[in-house]
C-alpha cells in the first residue's frame, strides 16, 4: 500500500479544508445545530459550486467519479470542522442506490440533479424499536385493489425537511427488502424533528395510506439487502474517515490548551501525566487514519472490505470518542461547559458511533466473518 498522497490529492485536501474553515466553522455549527435546515446553506452551495456533490458519481452522469481514497480525504476535512450537510446521505448513499438499482431513466434524471443540488435525496430505513438487522425492517405495502398502500413510520431520517426525494425500505410479501423512490411531498407523508445529542437534522417520518405506484419501485422489486450491505461497507469507511478527522482536530485542541493552561506556575503540558495522555492519543489517531486508508485502498484495488470496513469504523469512532474525552479532561472544569469546543466533538463522536450501523451490529458482522 502506497502511503504517499499525490499532488492532486493534497490539493483536494487543502481546497476542501479551506472551504470548510471558511463556510463551516465551529461558530457556524453552534448557530445551526438543532435547527432547520440543519446545515449551512452557504457551505452547501460551496460544495455544489466546487463539484464536491458529484465526487461519488461517475463521469457518465456529469460527476467526478472519485475513488474511495479521495472521498476519505474529503471526509477527514468534514470531520475536522464538524461540517454538517446532506452530502453523505444524498450524494453518497442515495446516489449509490440509484446507480446500482435505478433504471436507466432514473440515473439520467436523478444523478445529475443530485450533483447540481436540485435534488436532495434522503433514505428512510430504520424503524422505531427495531435493530439495524434486515429483520428490523417491518413496514410492508398492502395490496388494495390495484394499488399498493404503505402505512407505518421510519425514524432517524436525515435532512428530510430539505429533501425532494425519499428512498424508503419495505419488506415484501416474501420477506425480502424492497426500495421505493418517492417524492418527499407525497400525500400521506408527514414528519417531526427528532432531538438528538449531536443536533443533526433527523426526522421521524410517518406514512399514512401512501399510494405506491409500480414505477416507484427500484430494481424491479429485487431483494435489495445484499446491495445495501455493499453500499454501507463503503459508507462505513467514510464515517471512519470523518471520525479520524474529528479525532485529529480535537487532539490539537487538547495540545494547544495544555500549552496555555498553567498549574503550579507552569503549562500543564509539561507534566508527565498529561504528556503521556497526549502521546497515547496521537498514536491512536494515526493508527485509525491508517486503517481508514487501508480499507479505502483495498476497495480501490478490488479487494474484499467486509472485515476492513467495520474494523475501520469501530476503531476510528472509538478513538474519536476517547480522544474527545481526554481533551475535555485536559480543559478541566471548562471542558464540561457548552462554551468550550471539546463538547462539540464529544457529542458528535458518540453520534458517529451509532450512525449507519452501531458497534453491536458491526461486532456481530465481524464475528461471522472471522468465525464463519
Amino acid at each position: 500500500m502506497d502511503l504517499d498522497f499525490s499532488q492532486d490529492q493534497e490539493l483536494l485536501r487543502n481546497s476542501v479544508g479551506g472551504m470548510c474553515s471558511q463556510f463551516s466553522s465551529l461558530n457556524t455549527l453552534r448557530e445551526i445545530e438543532g435547527k432547520e435546515p440543519g446545515f449551512s446553506m452557504d457551505f452547501w452551495n460551496q460544495l455544489i459550486e466546487l463539484g464536491i456533490t458529484g465526487t461519488a458519481i461517475s463521469e457518465e452522469y456529469d460527476g467526478l467519479g472519485m475513488n474511495l481514497l479521495d472521498l476519505c480525504i474529503i471526509y477527514e476535512e468534514f470531520g475536522k470542522n464538524l461540517a454538517f450537510s446532506p452530502h453523505f446521505v444524498s450524494c453518497f448513499l442515495g446516489a449509490n442506490i440509484i446507480n446500482k438499482i435505478g433504471s436507466s431513466d432514473q440515473k439520467k434524471t436523478i444523478l445529475p440533479s443530485i450533483i447540481s443540488g436540485e435534488i436532495i435525496l434522503t433514505i428512510a430505513w430504520l424503524e422505531p424499536g427495531s435493530s439495524f438487522h434486515q429483520t428490523g425492517i417491518g413496514i410492508s405495502p398492502k395490496k388494495e385493489k390495484e394499488s399498493n398502500i404503505l402505512s407505518g413510520s421510519k425514524h432517524m431520517v436525515p435532512y428530510f425537511s430539505e429533501s425532494n426525494k425519499l428512498i424508503v425500505f419495505c419488506k415484501s410479501e416474501k420477506g425480502s427488502i424492497e426500495a421505493y423512490l418517492l417524492d418527499s411531498a407525497t400525500e400521506g407523508i408527514s414528519s417531526r424533528y427528532q432531538p438528538n445529542h449531536a443536533g443533526e437534522s433527523l426526522f421521524e417520518v410517518t406514512f399514512e395510506n401512501v399510494k405506491l405506484e409500480e414505477e416507484m419501485k427500484l430494481g424491479n422489486g429485487l431483494d435489495f439487502w445484499s446491495e445495501w450491505k455493499k453500499i454501507v461497507d463503503e459508507g462505513l469507511i467514510l464515517i471512519a474517515a470523518q471520525a479520524s478527522g474529528g479525532a485529529e482536530k480535537v487532539l490539537s485542541l487538547g495540545v494547544e490548551y495544555s500549552k496555555e493552561r498553567e498549574a503550579f506556575g507552569q503549562p500543564i503540558g509539561g507534566f508527565q501525566s498529561i504528556a503521556h495522555y497526549l502521546a497515547d492519543a496521537l498514536v491512536e489517531v494515526e493508527a485509525s487514519k491508517l486503517l481508514c486508508y487501508e480499507a479505502a485502498w483495498a476497495k480501490k484495488n478490488g479487494l474484499d472490505i467486509k472485515r476492513l470496513a467495520p474494523m475501520a469504523k469501530m476503531q476510528s469512532c472509538k478513538t474519536f470518542r476517547e480522544v474527545a474525552s481526554t481533551t475535555i479532561q485536559i480543559y478541566g472544569g471548562l471542558g464540561f461547559t457548552v462554551e468550550a469546543d471539546p463538547q462539540l466533538f464529544f457529542r458528535r463522536a458518540k453520534h458517529l458511533q451509532n450512525s449507519l450501523w452501531d458497534n453491536s451490529y458491526l461486532g456481530n458482522q465481524l464475528s461471522k466473518e472471522v468465525l464463519g
